[in-house]
């Protein structure tokens, strides 16, 4: 009684409808709760490459190898900081690579990268492997599929590489003073000929580079002046870090590319490769 009391007190009149009509104030809305879908936490990076996150558990683990091999090696006491920036880059300069392949068109499929895993281990124990290195199978399987990207992207690049390409014959007159360096090219000026010159510098094989394409030469200022010489004149003195140098063009030419000079192009063309990708890539280091 008490209860009925207080609800008639508490409600407001209720309009007299005609018969058969529903009283609204009894028809109520049916409510659907909306339930937000759990957003994921993104896992902690150690960088951002264009949207792509390099997790930060696996940067920390590649350190962890880095270490390890560096062990191997013999090196006991490696430069932590050193370690960390060498990974981190390597990781960096990787994910350009995958995106540059996968914007080619690339793309390995499960089955493909099993195929690959499974020749692994027609050669290697990869229990015992992975074990030794730090690998779960699936960080594994990942790993092996991001390499076959970067594999894939190294190949484009150096398959975009001439079969021929200028080339200088040349020959040098390596001297380590200054002194001995102006006492060759005297007795060039006289009329001594190069070969005799340089033989006397380098009796094993008389200075002799052979041919070379641009790029080839580990110091671009010999290789400056080599491509701007005539054929058959040589330089004034060229100091280096490794001496004094006077260098003989003795041919120029298109040639086909040696197997040496091949790999070093490609080296060189993969680093512009990344410088380039590097300048127009949105890339956030995260970590310090």
């Amino acid at each position: 009684m008490i209860f009925l009391f207080f609800l008639t007190a508490c409600t407001q009149p209720v309009e007299t409808l005609p018969e058969g009509e529903p009283n609204p104030s009894q028809v109520l809305p049916t409510i659907t709760p909306t339930v937000a879908e759990p957003t994921a936490t993104p896992q902690p990076a150690a960088a951002v490459v264009n949207g792509e996150r390099i997790p930060l558990d696996a940067f920390e683990r590649e350190v962890e190898r880095y270490l390890l091999a560096q062990n191997a090696l013999g090196n006991q006491n490696p430069d932590l900081d050193h370690a960390r920036e060498t990974v981190l880059n390597d990781l960096v300069e990787q994910v350009l690579l995958a995106q540059g392949a996968r914007e080619a068109g690339t793309e390995f499929s499960e089955a493909e990268v099993q195929a690959r895993l499974d020749e692994l281990a027609e050669d290697v124990d990869l229990e015992t492997w992975m074990a030794a290195w730090g690998y779960t199978r699936d960080e594994l399987f990942e790993n092996l599929r991001l390499q076959m990207l970067v594999a894939d992207q190294r190949q484009r690049i150096a398959d975009a590489i001439p079969e021929a390409v200028e080339q200088v014959e040349l020959q040098q007159v390596l001297a380590f003073t200054e002194e001995g360096a102006s006492r060759a090219l005297a007795n060039l000026n006289s009329g001594t000929p190069f070969e005799d010159v340089a033989f006397e510098f380098k009796p094993e094989t008389g200075g002799y580079l052979g041919w070379v394409p641009r790029g080839y030469l580990l110091i671009s200022v010999i290789e400056e002046a080599a491509f701007n010489l005539a054929v058959g004149s040589y330089s004034e003195i060229i100091a280096s870090d490794i001496g004094y140098h006077i260098v003989l063009v003795i041919d120029r030419d298109v040639r086909p590319l040696s197997a040496d000079a091949r790999v070093a192009l490609t080296r060189q063309a993969v680093y512009d490769w990344l410088a380039d990708r590097r300048a127009n890539s949105v890339i956030e280091i995260i970590i310090d």
